[in-house]
């Protein structure tokens, strides 16, 4: 596990403090205390997790030296994506607000996405509270709607190379799930790949599963590309759905990136086709403050439901991350 924040750290600059800084400092101290407290009642169940404050205090704060991420760890970190609380364990929120034209329907959007984690030491980092607006996938390049959940997830303690977790938790006060996922990291050469399998079922939704594949082939310590292969079903849908991606990801600095990416997105049924193309570029930069992002993505796709007419897109989005930076 790399600590990606720690060591974006020891490569920042000084920077003068602004009643903006203060803010941010409140919330985030309020972040933490809130996990404090929620991390000190749900450690006193003692026969789930055989541990004690203590032991806990005493990992979590080793001065070891932290070395530099892999390049596709340091890009899950910098862009958020759906292998991130892999890469970041501490407490977090994040912000982000995002202004969408579209070419076809010459309009402009507004919306608005939280995600946050509460890491809990004190249960051997066993237990986490979550807050998330995509079910814990990538909906970059999905062409599908994201649902706001809330819950608790559970990691299972194992020395495996398969590793496993139970979430349970909310999309809405009337819409309970549960979930089970397992995941297997490999690494053959400058191959770092994972396998990803996933068990759902809601009440709205009923049972669901999907499985992914990542394929991240190092190219240099600045620049590497993903593959990645999914598919998924649903108990209420016929057939399968299924998703191709490949992106180019490159950074020049620790705190500016991008990204560059073709899609395609189809199902079985009711027969086999392709329903969607899309390619698209990403940069993302840390402005002004460690904790202040904002990114650019332009993007065209092709959609049978039009025809395949090409429409255009560009995304600009304004991201404050609350958290140990």
């Amino acid at each position: 596990m790399f600590s990606i924040v720690t060591w974006a750290e020891q490569n920042a600059s000084v920077e003068e403090k602004t009643w903006a800084d203060e803010y941010h400092q409140f919330f985030t101290k309020k972040i933490h205390l809130f996990s404090h407290h929620l991390d000190k009642k749900l450690s006193s169940y003692e026969y789930l997790f055989e541990t004690n404050a203590t032991t806990i205090a005493t990992k979590n704060h080793t001065s070891e030296k932290v070395s530099e991420p892999a390049v596709n760890d340091w890009f899950s970190s910098f862009f958020k994506d759906e292998i991130f609380d892999e890469v970041y364990t501490k407490s977090y929120l994040i912000v982000r607000g995002t202004a969408e034209y579209d070419h076809r329907t010459g309009d402009i959007s507004f919306s608005g996405k939280m995600k946050a984690s509460l890491a809990l030491p004190k249960t051997e980092n066993r237990l986490h509270f979550f807050i998330e607006d995509s079910d814990d996938l990538d909906s970059r390049g999905f062409g599908r709607e994201t649902r706001n959940n809330v819950g608790l997830r559970y990691f299972q303690k194992n020395k495996r190379l398969i590793k496993s977790s139970f979430s349970l938790g909310l999309h809405s006060y009337d819409d309970p799930y549960v979930r089970t996922t397992l995941w297997l990291p490999y690494q053959i050469g400058a191959w770092r790949n994972r396998i990803t399998q996933r068990f759902q079922y809601s009440i709205d939704e009923k049972f669901e599963e999907e499985t992914r594949f990542y394929f991240d082939r190092i190219l240099d310590d600045d620049d590497f590309v993903r593959f990645l292969a999914a598919r998924w079903t649903k108990e209420e849908v016929d057939g399968m759905e299924y998703f191709g991606n490949i992106v180019y990801n490159k950074t020049t600095k620790f705190n500016k990136g991008y990204q560059l990416g073709v899609s395609a997105l189809g199902h079985t049924e009711p027969e086999d086709e392709i329903t969607q193309y899309a390619a698209y570029g990403v940069y993302k930069e840390n402005i002004h403050r460690k904790w202040l992002f904002y990114e650019i993505e332009p993007r065209v796709e092709w959609d049978r439901a039009f025809d395949f007419e090409a429409n255009y897109k560009l995304l600009v989005s304004l991201e404050v991350f609350f958290g140990d930076l």
